[in-house]
């Protein structure tokens, strides 16, 4: 893997890190209208909803790992220049 190689893809572990920030962030706002429910039963479909998108966010961030992990694993040691 060339620099600019692992630079894009620590750039895209970046961008999948911002994406699982705001992942995260919807889901609370999806916990906090659980707790305000507008019609019965909406708690529980708030909370099943926020549930679903922190899987996302987990999926993303464990995507972000694997790039990061990808990049250093072919970055060579000093030694080894």
């Amino acid at each position: 893997m060339t620099k600019i190689e692992q630079a894009e893809a620590k750039l895209q572990a970046a961008n999948l890190r911002v994406l699982a920030a705001g992942q995260r962030a919807n889901a609370n706002a999806h916990r906090r209208q659980a707790t305000h429910p507008i019609y019965s039963g909406q708690e529980i479909v708030c909370m099943d909803k926020a549930a679903q998108i922190d899987a996302f966010a987990a999926r993303s961030e464990a995507q972000a790992d694997l790039l990061e992990a990808q990049a250093e694993e072919d970055t060579p040691t000093i030694a080894e220049q």
